[in-house]
């Protein structure tokens, strides 16, 4: 301030000294102008330190404010990484639970598998006196069914006239009366003996087509159902094989067939339906039923997909 006076009082001098006082501006006071303007300074000058004051306590109390706030992000970013930590053992644990029991579960399929191969020996063994005769009308066996089919053999067959059957009891399928105009049920056959109902078939299937009436008269074994599902699916191969003329054999769940080149016999229908491809057959691919294996590989599928499963709902019950 000392020297700004020093300067306007040199600026003063030099005034009054080069410019007459004729040449001034008449009613200006010059001293009072620089009193004002000193004091227009003074007044700045003070409100820019209040100014400054105020300042410094504002970003003070918002420097207080940020370094709380950063305290509490610090604490709840520590409760989480706790939290992430505990999840993640316990994820680890589900996993670990998960592999167990999925390899508990296909311990079991595997064992449920063996003893479904031998209950279907069982059955099959259960069945093996019996004989299904296909294409009877419904009730064209009159009151006894025994005596009807004993009666259809003595006519169709060329067997002793006192020739034992042996037949044990003879009924139709288990299931409701078909309407008029649908495939009549089978007709199944309990002998007493497994041999007679051997020769029985072998020598029905040695005379070829048996007629009664209009009605076309077959004899097969007594498979069990699942035994059935797996010889249909030879189904559309069979339909080829005749229309062709050709000959095969159906030996429980394979397929022989009487090639010119020789005979072959196949396990599966997708065996065989591949060497008809082959030969150049137009053949439909058999619709293969589920294997015993299915729900053991798709359970063993699941279990990759596993972590992404559990993971995201393990987090929404610890982060909720």
């Amino acid at each position: 301030m000392l020297k700004l006076k020093k300067h306007f009082s040199y600026f003063t001098f030099i005034y009054k000294t080069y410019y007459p006082l004729d040449f001034r501006v008449p009613g200006v006071n010059i001293s009072a102008d620089t009193a004002g303007v000193l004091k227009a300074i003074e007044d700045l000058k003070s409100d820019l330190k209040g100014d400054n004051a105020k300042l410094k306590q504002d970003i003070g109390q918002l420097g207080q404010e940020i370094n709380g706030k950063l305290d509490n992000i610090a604490t709840d970013v520590q409760g989480l990484s706790q939290r992430m930590d505990e999840a993640e053992a316990r994820v680890s644990q589900v996993e670990g639970w998960a592999e167990e029991a999925t390899e508990a579960l296909c311990t079991c399929l595997e064992q449920q598998r063996k003893l479904q191969i031998k209950v279907l020996d069982l059955e099959s063994r259960s069945r093996r006196n019996n004989m299904r005769v296909f294409g009877v009308p419904e009730g064209q066996e009159g009151d006894s069914v025994t005596q009807f089919i004993e009666k259809l053999l003595r006519s169709q067959l060329q067997l002793p006239e006192d020739f034992n059957f042996k037949i044990q009891c003879a009924h139709r399928a288990l299931a409701s009366k078909p309407p008029p105009g649908a495939s009549p049920r089978a007709v199944i056959v309990n002998f007493l003996e497994f041999s007679t109902k051997e020769m029985i078939l072998r020598e029905v299937w040695k005379k070829g087509r048996i007629q009664v009436g209009t009605a076309f008269i077959h004899f097969d074994h007594d498979y069990a159902p699942k035994i059935v599902k797996r010889r249909r699916e030879y189904n559309a191969i069979k339909k080829i094989l005749k229309d062709k003329g050709i000959r095969f054999q159906m030996p429980f769940t394979n397929m022989r067939i009487h090639w010119e080149t020789g005979v072959r016999t196949y396990s599966s229908a997708r065996e065989a339906y591949k060497e008809l491809k082959r030969r150049g057959f137009q053949v439909e691919e058999p619709v293969i039923a589920d294997g015993g294996n299915s729900a053991e590989s798709r359970l063993r599928e699941l279990l990759g997909w596993l972590f992404l499963l559990t993971f995201p709902v393990v987090f929404c019950l610890h982060f909720n």
